[in-house]
């Protein structure tokens, strides 16, 4: 099922129904992992869609409930992660190479010292993981379907999305302060939650959400990037018989990429969270309650408005069957169309 709120469904039916969805979806990849190795990522992917989703509803479900189910779920994800880490570490070490024939010497001793002594390369998936994470998952299933959201309409949920984007402007604001590979992983997850509570409540405007769902993603692959690099410069500085030369190198290029990198996160993370906390869920659910009466608008004629071709167009002779969703975007005014035009100029009317 889709991993989105219907417009007309209670919030506290989609959320079960989204829930139960994703608790199947880990179920499924779970029962794979000694066979398909991409079946641990995608089980952890389903597990982090749960927690976002668990996040919005945080304030509806209570504090208790959310803290004791956020941790079921984070001790069933660490069970998974052992094996994915040593993949990060491995892919990371071998996409810093390329500087020159001497750093890459360093580098490759490098990987070698840290995944031998890492133990999350020794470890792999196996059959008794399995078993454990699919009992642990059982659990959820039956915990999940008891759990009542407080509130109507888009109140369940408005306070959650409130909280999760005011996290994210205030780790926004400390790594502006306080640029460390900590801060920055903070940022990291709040990015994640955004991007993932946009796509939950994306049916309410799914033009206007894919802006903020394409960005907040761009942002979190690039979160993601900086901190496999801070894992990997973490392991090289606790791991055994590494030259000093070596660490220097890869001390080095580690942390020019990442400066790199946050220079370029920075002014697309504060364009995406510009906005004040409050103001930003109100907005948002102004969108979902006037979504919910959007009906779709006839197709444009070929020739667009401009006179040069004369097909039919709706007329009061001709009675339009469903009211005209009108948006307002600073000069102009925009009329949601059924389907794209056919021609460039008219999709610009």
């Amino acid at each position: 099922m889709a991993y989105r709120f219907k417009l007309d469904e209670p919030f506290a039916a989609g959320f079960r129904r989204i829930a139960r969805a994703q608790l199947d979806r880990t179920l499924a990849e779970v029962g794979e992992i000694t066979s398909n190795p991409s079946s641990v990522h995608e089980s952890r992917k389903a597990l982090k869609r749960l927690r976002a989703l668990l996040r919005l509803v945080a304030p509806a479900i209570g504090d208790k409930a959310f803290k004791r189910r956020n941790s079921a779920l984070r001790r069933i994800a660490r069970m998974l992660s052992i094996s994915r880490d040593a993949e990060v570490l491995a892919t990371t070490f071998d996409g810093l190479r390329g500087a020159d024939e001497r750093a890459d010497a360093h580098l490759r001793a490098a990987r070698e010292h840290v995944l031998a002594h890492t133990h999350q390369a020794q470890a792999a998936p196996t059959a008794e993981t399995a078993d454990q994470v699919t009992v642990l998952i059982a659990k959820e299933v039956k915990q999940f379907a008891r759990l009542g959201l407080k509130g109507h309409e888009f109140a369940a949920i408005e306070r959650g999305l409130e909280i999760s984007y005011r996290t994210a402007r205030r780790a926004l604001q400390r790594v502006d302060t306080k640029p460390s590979d900590d801060n920055f992983h903070e940022l990291r997850k709040a990015v994640q939650w955004h991007w993932r509570h946009m796509s939950l409540l994306s049916r309410a405007w799914p033009d206007a959400f894919a802006v903020r769902v394409a960005a907040s993603r761009e942002l979190s692959q690039m979160l993601g990037d900086d901190h496999d690099l801070a894992m990997v410069h973490q392991a090289a500085m606790h791991a055994r018989d590494i030259s000093d030369d070596a660490r220097a190198t890869l001390t080095s290029i580690c942390r020019a990429r990442q400066a790199a990198i946050r220079a370029a996160v920075q002014p697309r993370a504060a364009r995406l969270f510009a906005e004040n906390a409050r103001p930003f869920a109100r907005r948002i659910g102004s969108y979902w309650q006037h979504g919910r009466h959007v009906t779709p608008w006839p197709e444009l004629p070929s020739g667009g408005l401009d006179g040069q071709e004369t097909a039919s167009v709706p007329t009061l002779a001709a009675p339009i069957k469903a009211a005209a969703p009108m948006v307002e975007t600073g000069s102009a005014t925009l009329i949601a169309a059924k389907t794209p035009g056919r021609s460039q100029s008219q999709r610009r009317v």
